[in-house]
């Protein structure tokens, strides 16, 4: 899955063969812009818990272009005016609402403004935090959704509702749909299409779902009544398929046994020469015209740098007042090291070069040890920064500038405290104004050290972490 999504890392340990062509486009040439015609679901739900489903939805919607794109506006051009302004009035009112729709779609509309939660914070249930994910990878009209192992942690309930969701959108919206599961109930399994059955890397059938249990029948295998399909099909190619073994059909000496040989015998099936002749059967050319006119037109992301960073940074600032216990934390400490520093400081000759670097070293301390309360939020932020670049929903300088300019006010508040607590010469405490006139060592100018200290206190808060 990750190797058709264009997400496989690349290694020197890891070597792969064969092609990979998306509409006889090699990926080396396409793979910038793949994330915009392929959509890619983990089977793990990585997201901010703090935000609500509904805004976890419209943010993707945001960065993945919102509104109708100007192919879909030719698209709907060229027919008479009057159905040109019916058509385009119809497409504009579907993409503006279409947060809406996927919701409905995902049966999300009770949830929808309860935070998604994790495991240490109480938000919705598992079944609709894995609609959630399938739900933000609807956005920027895919043409292709590959889903990886969705059903882990699942029941059979939420997989069916999922994977019966998945099905009206490829059915309505004419997607192309992968999914990839181990064991699915027979339920599911029956929504399906076309099936692919893998063991050991091997194809041992690729065809319509309806047709897999007849074909494995030519082979000498049968499907007890009361056995279901799914379980069936994951039998074969190991010692449990002598259960099923019954005679042998003409023109065969001996039953396969190992993955290989059911490959060998899948590629002599009229079924596999059927798949390569839809494969290698003519495109219409103006369709092929169309298709390539855009994927050259295609931008790597859909929306430019600075709508990106101000989405982004719309996004930080919701997360960064949420987190109401940091911040009030992070306030007391900073008054209480301020009265502590000036404490430990109090009396001391501010011209002495031992001194100067103590307070340089406190202060370095201060700010990078102070972020260590902010290591698992930026851990967790990491992976869900690794899942949307991923999906070229922004470029990783925007979310850097947005988490830089989400913790400014919080370093201001900080210096303004420092500040404060320096220039009250009548404050009671002798050793706040010992503080301030420790301020003045690292330079004469003094506002230029507040901006440097101020910067500092960002870029470590954001980087701290590894």
């Amino acid at each position: 899955m990750r190797v058709l999504a264009g997400q496989f890392p690349k290694s020197g340990n890891v070597k792969i063969e064969g092609n990979v062509t998306y509409n006889g486009v090699p990926r080396d040439e396409i793979g910038k812009v793949l994330p915009q015609y392929s959509a890619y679901v983990t089977q793990f739900d990585k997201h901010f818990p703090t935000l609500t489903v509904q805004e976890t939805l419209e943010f993707a919607y945001a960065v993945c272009g919102g509104g109708m794109s100007k192919h879909t506006e030719k698209m709907l051009s060229h027919g008479a005016p009057e159905q040109n302004a019916e058509a385009l009035e119809t497409a504009r009112k579907y993409f503006e609402n279409f947060p809406d729709l996927v919701i409905e779609q995902l049966g999300l509309q009770i949830c929808r403004d309860t935070i998604i939660g994790s495991n240490m914070l109480r938000g919705v249930s598992g079944g609709e935090r894995k609609r959630v994910t399938t739900g933000e990878m609807e956005f920027g009209m895919k043409y292709m959704t590959l889903m990886d192992e969705i059903s882990t942690g699942l029941d059979s309930a939420a997989t069916f509702d999922i994977i019966t969701t998945q099905r009206s959108i490829a059915k309505n919206l004419h997607k192309t749909i992968v999914i990839a599961l181990l064991q699915p109930a027979p339920e599911v399994f029956d929504l399906f299409d076309d099936v692919m059955v893998l063991n050991q890397g091997e194809i041992i059938y690729h065809g319509p779902r309806d047709q897999a249990v007849p074909y494995f029948e030519t082979l000498g295998f049968k499907c007890p009544p009361r056995r279901d399909a799914a379980d069936f099909l994951l039998d074969l190619g190991t010692k449990m398929q002598l259960k099923y073994q019954v005679g042998l059909p003409p023109g065969m000496s001996r039953h396969p046994r190992l993955a290989n040989e059911f490959s060998e015998h899948w590629r002599q099936s009229p079924l596999y020469d059927k798949l390569v002749r839809d494969i290698e059967a003519p495109c219409d050319p103006n369709l092929l015209k169309d298709v390539e006119e855009h994927m050259d037109r295609m931008p790597e992301f859909r929306q430019g740098f600075w709508e990106s960073t101000k989405a982004v940074t719309k996004r930080q600032w919701k997360l960064t007042s949420r987190n109401k216990s940091f911040i009030k934390s992070r306030a007391l400490m900073t008054v209480a090291m301020g009265l502590i520093y000036g404490s430990v400081f109090y009396q001391t000759d501010p011209t002495d070069v031992q001194m100067i670097i103590g307070v340089l070293f406190q202060a370095a301390m201060f700010m990078s040890l102070g972020q260590t309360a902010q290591v698992p939020t930026i851990d967790a932020a990491r992976e869900v920064f690794y899942k949307q670049r991923s999906a070229n929903f922004y470029r990783a300088a925007s979310f850097a500038i947005a988490n830089s300019l989400a913790l400014i006010p919080q370093a201001i508040a900080e210096a303004l405290i420092f500040w404060f607590i320096g220039v009250l010469d009548d404050w009671p405490c002798p050793s706040c104004r010992t503080f301030h006139h420790l301020l003045d060592i690292p330079g004469p100018n003094q506002p230029r050290v507040c901006v440097v200290v101020l910067l500092l206190d960002c870029y470590l808060s954001k980087f701290q972490c590894r």
